[in-house]
C-alpha cells in the first residue's frame, strides 16, 4: 500500500501551532500574576506536543514530500523547540539503533549499579533536565561544536550514546549554523514580547517539564529489544489530535518510515495496549531492577 505523507494536514497543524505559539506569548504579556502565567504555560506545553511530534516526522522525512520543505519545516519547528534540527535528527535516528540497550536505559538498573544514582539519573531527566540539555547543546554548538565532545558529557552513558557518530565536519558546522539561527529566533521572540524574560522562562520551563516527564513513557518497562522495545499506549481519543499518534510508538518502531496518520492501521486494540497514564505513574515510582542483558543492534527478536 502507498502510505502517503499528509503534507497539507501537517502544514495546517504547523500553522495552528505557530499561531497558538505567538498568541500565548502575546496573551501572557497582559498578565503579571504568576499563577495565570503558569496556567498559560501549561497550555503552551500542550501546544508544543504536536510541535515535537511533527519535528519527529521531519526527522524521518515524513513531514512533507519535498526534501527541501521537510528540512525547512523541521528547522522552523526546532527553532520553536530550541534545538538544532541536524543534531535532533541524529539523536533520534541513533535512538532507533540503540533503543533499550544499556546506552538508553533510564527505567532500569543492574545489581552492580548505584541505585541512588540511577534514581537521580531518571528523576533529573523527568523534571526537565532532559529538555534543558537541548538548550545547552544549542549554546555549545553556537560557541564551538567541539565543546559537545568534552569528557564531562562522554562520561554520562546515556548522553554519550547520543553523541557517538556526531563528529563529521559537515554535521558540526550545520549544527552550529542551525543553533545560531535558533538563538536569533528566540531573541527575536523576546524582542517581540518586550524582553519579558520571566514570561519566556515560565513558558519554556513548564514546556520542558511536560516534555521531559513523558518523553520516555513510550518505552519505559518495555521488552529489552531494539525493535519491539516500545508500547502502543492507550490515551483518550481527543488526545490523538494533540499527540498525533506519537503514543502508538511500538508501531512506529516497527515501521519507522510510515507517516503518523497511518500508524493506527498497524496495531490491534487488544489487551497488549497499556494505559499511558498507568505507565507514566509507574515511571515516576523509579527505575526497576533488571537482570536482562542489553540487546545488540543485530538482534530483532
Amino acid at each position: 500500500m502507498n502510505y502517503h505523507i499528509p503534507a497539507r494536514l501537517n502544514m495546517f497543524i504547523i500553522v495552528v501551532c505557530v499561531i497558538a505559539f505567538f498568541s500565548l506569548f502575546i496573551a501572557g504579556m497582559h498578565f503579571q500574576q504568576l499563577w495565570i502565567r503558569v496556567v498559560l504555560g501549561l497550555v503552551f506545553g500542550i501546544v508544543m506536543i504536536p510541535v515535537y511530534s511533527l519535528m519527529h516526522e521531519a526527522a524521518h522525512n515524513t513531514l512533507h514530500q519535498s526534501d527541501k520543505a521537510n528540512l525547512f519545516l523541521g528547522r522552523w519547528l526546532c527553532c520553536m523547540f530550541i534545538i538544532s534540527f541536524t543534531f535532533y535528527r541524529h539523536c533520534h535516528l541513533k535512538h532507533h539503533k540503540k533503543n533499550r540497550t544499556d546506552d538508553e536505559m533510564w527505567d532500569l538498573y543492574y545489581e552492580h549499579q548505584n541505585k541512588l544514582l540511577r534514581y537521580g539519573n531518571l528523576y533529573l531527566m523527568m523534571i526537565g533536565f532532559g529538555y534543558l540539555a537541548t538548550w545547552l547543546s544549542v549554546f555549545l554548538f553556537s560557541l564551538s561544536p567541539r565543546l559537545v565532545t568534552l569528557s564531562i558529557f562522554k562520561n554520562h552513558t546515556e548522553i554519550n550514546g547520543f553523541l557517538n557518530g556526531f563528529s563529521t565536519a559537515k554535521k558540526l558546522l550545520t549544527a552550529r549554523l542551525e543553533s545560531i539561527v535558533v538563538i536569533n529566533f528566540q531573541f527575536l521572540l523576546l524582542y517581540l514580547i518586550n524582553w519579558d524574560w520571566s514570561l519566556w522562562i515560565i513558558y519554556y520551563l513548564v514546556h520542558g517539564f511536560v516534555w521531559s516527564s513523558q518523553n520516555y513513557v513510550n518505552h519505559a518497562f518495555s521488552p529489552r529489544n531494539i525493535i519491539t522495545g516500545a508500547h502502543n499506549l492507550k490515551i483518550p481519543v481527543w488526545l490523538n489530535f494533540i499527540y498525533l499518534n506519537f503514543n502508538i510508538h511500538l508501531a512506529h518502531h516497527q515501521n519507522p518510515n510510515i507517516p503518523w496518520l497511518h500508524l493506527p492501521s498497524f496495531i490491534k486494540s487488544g489487551k497488549e495496549r497499556i494505559s499511558f497514564y498507568k505507565n507514566y505513574i509507574r515511571l515516576w515510582k523509579g527505575p526497576e531492577l533488571t537482570k536482562t542483558k542489553s540487546p545488540t543492534e543485530n538482534e530483532i527478536e
